[in-house]
């Protein structure tokens, strides 16, 4: 199956159960693959099993487990609590390595206050909410849902208009900067230890990390995407629960 191309798998399929972790870098998307999707972004909970899982990860790859996530870097930290996996923020824009500090790219902050002021008048209207971060302008609709179609039009129009890349995942669409993504913060990690020289898989649940599965693929890894049918990713499951378990699995295994 061709990793760089899109394909609609009638059955989820997940990978094999038997992963040297020795050999391979994990990557991991946060909400929706690590917490589950919740109205408001801030009152999303982690379980404590999962905090377990990633722990194990750590120990069993030596350290070579990133977190990639739409959220702020700061924001995804305070989530992620005790743990300090290398972390990458606002769908790569922000990227700190394990025990590092965070590197951030060129941010036109100008072109986010712009995209930001137009949509706010709209959020504001329909109860919506309208999210800052240093690499993108967030609109959430979970709350609204039967604004969806106005809500990808608006943001697709602020993006436009202000030379931003518009992205439209599980109940939110943002509008982000142009030339950085999940695919390219793991390239970015791959190309330092402890990542570089490992085989990277990455599991995530959103149209967002569709990059990310690019870019695993195309470096000889897979990607494990949950839910959906239309992906680039090798491999599928059903549910977030089934990607953890799956994970749990193969953790032990090469515990």
């Amino acid at each position: 199956m061709d990793g760089l191309h899109r394909v609609t798998s009638p059955q989820p399929e997940p990978p094999p159960s038997v992963l040297d972790w020795t050999r391979h870098a994990l990557f991991l998307d946060f909400d929706g693959t690590l917490a589950p999707l919740v109205a408001r972004p801030e009152d999303v909970v982690m379980a404590a099993s999962t905090r377990e899982l990633i722990s194990t990860a750590m120990r069993v790859t030596d350290g070579a487990v990133a977190v990639i996530s739409g959220r702020a870097l700061d924001d995804l930290a305070g989530m992620l609590g005790p743990l300090s996996p290398a972390m990458s923020g606002s769908h790569g824009a922000e990227v700190r390595l394990t025990g590092g500090d965070a590197q951030s790219g060129s941010i036109d902050g100008g072109a986010l206050d712009g995209a930001f002021a137009d949509l706010s008048d709209m959020a504001s209207d329909a109860g919506l909410l309208l999210e800052r971060k240093p690499g993108a302008v967030a609109l959430h609709y979970r709350n609204r849902p039967e604004l969806e179609r106005a809500s990808i039009h608006a943001v697709t129009r602020a993006a436009r208009q202000h030379g931003l890349r518009a992205m439209h995942g599980n109940m939110v669409s943002e509008a982000a900067l142009a030339g950085i993504d999940k695919g390219s913060a793991l390239r970015a990690f791959m190309e330092q230890p402890p990542f570089h020289g490992r085989v990277p898989v990455m599991i995530g649940d959103d149209t967002t990390d569709e990059d990310g599965f690019a870019a695993a693929q195309e470096m000889g890894g897979a990607g494990l995407r949950i839910g959906g049918t239309e992906t680039c990713a090798r491999y599928r499951v059903a549910t977030m629960d089934a990607a953890l378990a799956w994970l749990g699995r193969t953790l032990e295994r090469a515990a």
